[in-house]
């Protein structure tokens, strides 16, 4: 995705996950705000301007597949900050996951387990390589949990599956992670 369109998709992701209220829109109780509002809004605020060919170029190029139209409304898939319910039912993740984070975080998740710290999820993910990247952002020697998600899924916490092989859930007690490693 060109540089203009990534600037486009990090604005986008600022009024759908944490602020509406930014360019004067409201979401549903699921997250979700009609595309057409949505563009009218977007461009009264932003220099740059956007359209319905344009999100979709986002959507269909973007690695992390941020976002979903669904029929006139659209709506980011998933880290929220805005409380949103989920759009699809819980279901069994994968044995393990993982979550990458900070030295200083791992500290505290070791004690107190996961938690979404001002947004809806925390957010884990399928492969170790994503979750290098992730922690990565958030320190330059990230630690990686691996995650007992099947376990936590049997034992009645609720996992969501998105598009692009992240997993969500509300909380999890640290007896569910393994510190992996640090990289």
């Amino acid at each position: 995705m060109d540089e203009k369109l990534t600037k486009i998709s990090k604005q986008l992701a600022l009024v759908l996950r944490h602020h509406p209220e930014k360019i004067n829109i409201t979401l549903d109780e699921y997250g979700r705000v009609e595309i057409n509002e949505l563009i009218n809004k977007f461009n009264a605020h932003y220099s740059r301007k956007i359209d319905r060919q344009k999100i979709e170029e986002i959507i269909n190029n973007s690695p992390r597949q941020r976002y979903v139209i669904e029929g006139t409304k659209i709506r980011a898939l998933y880290g929220h900050s805005v409380s949103v319910l989920p759009l699809q039912e819980a279901v069994i993740p994968p044995k393990i996951l993982y979550h990458g984070t900070s030295q200083a975080a791992a500290e505290i998740i070791q004690a107190e387990g996961l938690n979404k710290m001002g947004r809806e999820f925390v957010h884990l993910s399928e492969k170790l390589e994503t979750a290098i990247k992730i922690g990565s952002r958030h320190d330059t020697s990230p630690i990686i949990f691996q995650v007992y998600a099947k376990k936590a899924a049997t034992d009645g916490y609720a996992f969501y599956s998105t598009k692009s092989g992240v997993w969500l859930v509300e909380n999890l007690p640290a007896i569910y992670l393994k510190k992996e490693r640090q990289v």
